[in-house]
């Protein structure tokens, strides 16, 4: 997971970088702040790698777990 500073703010609270706000970012129409979230963005893929790949890492696993009974 990101470290919270890193990631972009709402109300002072962290936002995480899911579709819905980079979606909220664009219809804001804000050229500044899609700039920031693009880099932050960049960042995290760079830091983090991609969601969707750990994700299906994720899912393999509960399988796993699920297939020895736990």
């Amino acid at each position: 997971m990101p470290k919270s500073d890193t990631l972009p703010k709402k109300n002072g609270h962290p936002v995480p970088l899911y579709g819905v706000t980079i979606h909220h970012c664009i219809a804001g129409g804000d050229l500044q702040k899609m700039k920031q979230l693009c880099a932050e963005a960049e960042k995290q893929l760079t830091e983090y790698g991609d969601l969707r790949a750990a994700l299906e890492v994720l899912k393999a696993e509960i399988a796993k777990a699920e297939a020895k009974g736990r």
